[in-house]
């Protein structure tokens, strides 16, 4: 009976020895998975972090591309949640992060609250970065002039890029018209203006006007130089981002400083976001935002172009698959 009860006494003691190792071996195996995905978000973040310090050095403060630096944080694995918050420095303790997943799919609307989705920042004035203007030339859009809309004595080539004054001087701002017309997307343009000493170009709502007014208001938004190539100008009844609207609201137009001579302008036309901007496309690698002008566009916006009428040099739409040596016709 005694031998009996020892071998039951010591059978239990070895199962209960059994179990407590096996259950230390559990503990201890979860510990160490644990630790792995620690481990594994831990180097995530630290890639996280010197990728976004890559970024912050690459672009300056007013320039940072949300979108480019959105596009490496996908490539390199990293939810599209983990990513808006890093932009907009929600990221500020582990206990937010670790309730995080990795894989984790969220909504676009969800994103939207925190960034905007490929839109470059452009209510800076001066130096445009790399990044930033990677994502305006996406909005590269051919523009083509319209002869039936030019204004007296301005000669449109034939194919349509080129403008110049040939007649007599009847008004200062003979116009014509860009053939696109834009009632919705993100549009970008530019203009040779070359040497000339005064041109305006921009964009409008008034298709039938072949001259603009000296003081243009409603449906211009312009920007112009004039004084013999001495007065760089933002000309338009509207909002603009600079200088501050305190400053604006009483005026029309608002004298312009730039650190480089023009030669080439760009226009970039968000028209979903109501924004106009002016670059001086000094040249392949330097470009510097002028002007941008705010407006809630509602109607059928045109390009617009004057080449004034003191001079008989040309101002020549950019070609961006081409280049144009075509005669010109003469309007009367």
């Amino acid at each position: 009976m005694d031998l009996l009860k020892q071998f039951l006494l010591g059978s239990t003691k070895a199962d209960h020895s059994s179990s407590e190792k096996q259950s230390e071996e559990l503990k201890q195996e979860s510990l160490e998975k644990k630790n792995a995905e620690l481990k594994q978000e831990h180097n995530q973040l630290v890639e996280l972090k010197q990728v976004h310090d890559q970024f912050l050095k690459k672009f300056s403060p007013g320039g940072f591309c949300n979108t480019c630096f959105r596009e490496k944080m996908v490539l390199l694995g990293f939810s599209p949640l983990l990513i808006a918050l890093l932009i907009v420095n929600f990221v500020s303790s582990r206990s937010l992060i670790k309730n995080v997943s990795m894989k984790s799919i969220v909504g676009v609307s969800v994103i939207s609250n925190y960034m905007c989705c490929c839109e470059p920042r452009i209510d800076v004035v001066g130096y445009v970065t790399n990044g930033v203007w990677q994502q305006i030339c996406k909005a590269k859009t051919e523009v083509t002039l319209n002869p039936d809309t030019a204004g007296p004595g301005l000669a449109v080539n034939v194919d349509d890029s080129l403008v110049k004054f040939t007649g007599e001087r009847e008004a200062e701002w003979p116009s014509v018209l860009g053939r696109e017309v834009f009632t919705s997307g993100r549009h970008y343009w530019e203009v040779e203006v070359g040497e000339k000493g005064y041109w305006a170009v921009g964009v409008s709502t008034h298709p039938g006007e072949k001259i603009i007014p000296e003081k243009p208001e409603e449906g211009y938004w312009l920007v112009r130089l004039s004084a013999r190539g001495r007065k760089y100008e933002a000309v338009g009844k509207s909002l603009v981002t600079h200088p501050p609207p305190s400053l604006q609201e009483s005026q029309s137009s608002l004298p312009l400083t730039l650190e480089h001579k023009l030669y080439k302008v760009g226009m970039y036309l968000n028209y979903w976001k109501g924004e106009l901007s002016f670059y001086n496309i000094y040249d392949a690698d330097n470009r510097y935002a002028m002007h941008t002008f705010k407006y809630n566009f509602t109607e059928v916006v045109y390009p617009v172009f004057s080449p004034g009428c003191h001079d008989k040099a040309p101002l020549k739409i950019t070609r961006f698959d081409s280049t144009s040596n075509s005669p010109f016709r003469i309007t009367i």
